[in-house]
């Protein structure tokens, strides 16, 4: 996800970062939605099954209960007569039986017929109807032309659809949405089907094979421009643009198929049944919806083009959507990968100059960040809201500790690496633990102090580094002094120039708040460059 920068830290009512009680594990979603041009109200039937974890007689999932937004009884009106924002529940069945329920605070609970047992799978069938206070989009566009988006990150679906709303809990879904027919529909998954039902209505039909977590399910209904670009390695990319913003929106989106090829050779196959680079009204400047990505529709029309935007986006099909946070703390996962990636894509691409301009400027939002709010840290121990963890820190402070990471460890080994942590967890969750154990195994070395360090620790380095040339002793000598309330552990290469022009390189293994070393040199220096290869984040400041 790219942000809107308005919106960066931005909470919103009703936010919930905690994970809900986990009697249930979400194994499918279908949910058939019926939209109308008379009335913004939806008309859901939702079948949820489901794995039983414990013992239980009662389920429960989220969804928005008008009660609590509005004061007013479920089923409640407005004071212009319209129905409250919420979703009021008609039915719940099991194998067409009818099932109690109530709806609570944001919860929908549904008694069982009698306990289930341990290892139980169940079939719900859920009715409902009510105005999406949240999470689905419904209005005009930039042409004033009336749309519907879903727009889901981070816990909104439950706005909309009844879900366990948490990214551990991931499932298959399929969206099967009843229109009027001068609509096209996009949605999760593979097409299978669209009806013409006479009357002016129309039901399309798509199905996600792959088990994803409600903040990335996604469906567009809108007038578009469906345009295919060709595949990539069997999977189809496609663009879907409002027809008065055909042609700008085929160029904005050209580099589509490109930036898919790099991540596929890099990383792994590309985990979904399609690509498409979809024209929204998402209030995010991109959201990574799994195979189709939604873009703020006004995104196209930039002068400099969204290429990176685009390669952000693309790359958390693999992490955020494919390998996804076990919970909000570890955002980075997601954020941070996708940040690093787009620079990487820019490297592979254009060449070093454009990688390093994309880490220079991720550099100096970090170092303005830690001005703003010192005491914060990438992986905090809990997060009451996971829109406030939207910051620097999970974009620009977790790609450079990746880009650290790959200093540490080694090019090879650290896109062995990556490859491997997707291969594990590939339709799964991972945490920070999981990611530094996969590191860890397949670099052979012990990392636990490198992730602590630049995860859990606030700031960056602060460093002073002395030095003075020893003509007695044919060498350099530094001395290196840590400024900032954290102490790091940090591998400083330092290069000497020399008067004829040589170079010698050495490396300073930086522990404590003191360190010393020596370099050995032929000849008095000239000048002696600090981590010049630029694989560190710090300040810095060089003596003489």
């Amino acid at each position: 996800m790219r942000l809107a920068l308005p919106l960066l830290l931005a909470a919103s009512p009703g936010a919930r970062a905690q994970q809900p009680g986990a009697a249930i594990d979400v194994l499918d979603y279908r949910f058939e939605l019926d939209l109308s041009d008379q009335t913004d109200e939806i008309e859901g039937r939702a079948a949820i099954a489901f794995r039983v974890l414990r013992p239980v007689g009662e389920v429960e999932f989220d969804l928005d209960d008008p009660a609590a937004d509005s004061g007013l009884e479920a089923g409640g009106k407005a004071g212009d007569g319209r129905p409250a924002g919420g979703m009021v529940v008609s039915s719940a069945t099991l194998a067409d039986t009818a099932l109690r329920f109530r709806q609570q605070d944001d919860r929908l609970l549904v008694a069982l017929d009698g306990e289930a047992a341990a290892g139980e799978r169940r079939r719900i069938e859920i009715r409902y109807r009510g105005v999406p206070a949240d999470g689905f989009t419904i209005g005009t566009n930039r042409h004033g032309e009336r749309t519907f988006f879903a727009d889901n990150w981070p816990d909104r679906a439950h706005h909309w659809l009844p879900v366990v709303d948490h990214p551990s809990d991931k499932a298959t879904v399929a969206f099967v949405v009843t229109a009027p027919s001068h609509y096209q529909v996009v949605a999760t998954g593979a097409f299978v089907e669209a009806v013409d039902l006479g009357g002016g209505m129309r039901r399309t039909e798509w199905r996600s094979r792959a088990p994803i977590a409600t903040k990335v399910m996604a469906v567009g209904v809108a007038r578009f421009v469906r345009h295919r670009q060709g595949e990539v390695n069997g999977v189809p990319v496609e663009i879907w643009v409002y027809p008065q913003d055909r042609d700008v929106g085929l160029r904005a989106f050209a580099p589509g198929p490109r930036v898919l090829g790099s991540f596929e050779r890099r990383l792994g196959d590309y985990p979904y049944a399609k690509l498409a680079n979809v024209q929204t009204t998402t209030r995010w400047g991109g959201l990574e919806n799994a195979g189709n990505v939604f873009y703020d529709e006004d995104a196209i029309h930039s002068r400099s083009g969204i290429e990176t935007l685009i390669a952000h986006e693309i790359a958390h099909q693999w992490f955020g959507d494919a390998v996804t946070e076990s919970d909000w703390p570890h955002v980075w996962l997601s954020e941070g990968f996708a940040t690093y990636l787009t620079a990487c894509y820019l490297d592979w691409t254009y060449g070093r100059g454009r990688f390093m301009g994309q880490m220079d400027a991720a550099r100096e939002r970090v170092l303005a960040y830690v001005a703003e709010a010192p005491d914060s840290v990438i992986v905090p121990e809990s997060v009451p809201d996971p829109r406030r963890l939207l910051s620097p820190n999970v974009y620009q402070k977790a790609a450079w500790v990746l880009h650290m990471l790959r200093g540490q460890v080694g090019d090879g080994t650290f896109w062995k690496g990556m490859r491997t942590y997707y291969e594990r967890f590939r339709d799964r969750n991972a945490s920070t633990a999981d990611f530094a154990a996969v590191m860890e195994d397949v670099s052979g070395r012990e990392l636990e102090w490198f992730f602590d360090q630049w995860l859990r620790r606030p700031g960056v380095p602060e460093l002073e580094v002395a030095w003075r040339f020893d003509e007695a002793a044919s060498a350099v000598e530094l001395t290196v002094v840590q400024l900032g309330p954290t102490i790091y552990r940090l591998p400083l290469d330092v290069e000497a120039v020399l008067d004829d022009g040589r170079t010698v390189r050495g490396r300073v293994d930086v522990e404590g708040e003191r360190t010393a070393a020596s370099l050995p040199v032929q000849s008095r220096p000239e000048r002696l460059r600090i981590d010049p290869d630029a694989w560190l984040l710090m300040r810095y400041t060089a003596l003489r």
